[in-house]
C-alpha cells in the first residue's frame, strides 16, 4: 500500500484479508461454485444504468448502510427493507447495500432484505 492510503482502508483491507482466509477455511472452492449456481438469478447491475440513461433519466446507486468507520452510526432506527422500497420507488437504477459488521455493521442478511423488498 502506498503511504498516502487512509489508515482506516489499511485497516479493512486487512480485516478484508482476515475473512476470506477464515472463508476459505470452512467453505470449498468447489461448494462456493454450487452455491452460486443455486443462487437467485442475477438481476443485471449494469443493465439497470444502462436503461436509465438510455431513457435520459438519472443513474443512481442508492447506498444502504447503517454506519460508518469516521461517523459511527448514521441511523439508529435502521431497516433495510424500507430503505431499499423507498430507494427503489424513487427511482435508484440499483443498490449497494453494506454486508461489513466490522466497520459498517452491516450484515449479510440487510442484502437479503433489501433485495426481498424491491
Amino acid at each position: 500500500m502506498s503511504n498516502k492510503t487512509p489508515d482506516i482502508l489499511i485497516k479493512i483491507l486487512d480485516r478484508k484479508r482476515e475473512e476470506i482466509a477464515q472463508r476459505s477455511a470452512k467453505v470449498s472452492i468447489d461448494d462456493l461454485k454450487q452455491q452460486c449456481e443455486s443462487a437467485d438469478k442475477v438481476r443485471g447491475f449494469i443493465r439497470a444504468i444502462e436503461n436509465k440513461i438510455s431513457s435520459n433519466a438519472s443513474a443512481v446507486i442508492a447506498e444502504i448502510k447503517k454506519a460508518s468507520p469516521s461517523k459511527g452510526v448514521l441511523r439508529e432506527d435502521f431497516q433495510p427493507a424500507a430503505i431499499a422500497k423507498s430507494y427503489a420507488n424513487h427511482g435508484a437504477a440499483c443498490l449497494s447495500v453494506l454486508t461489513d459488521s466490522d466497520f459498517f455493521q452491516g450484515s449479510e442478511a440487510y442484502l437479503k432484505q433489501a433485495r426481498a423488498a424491491c
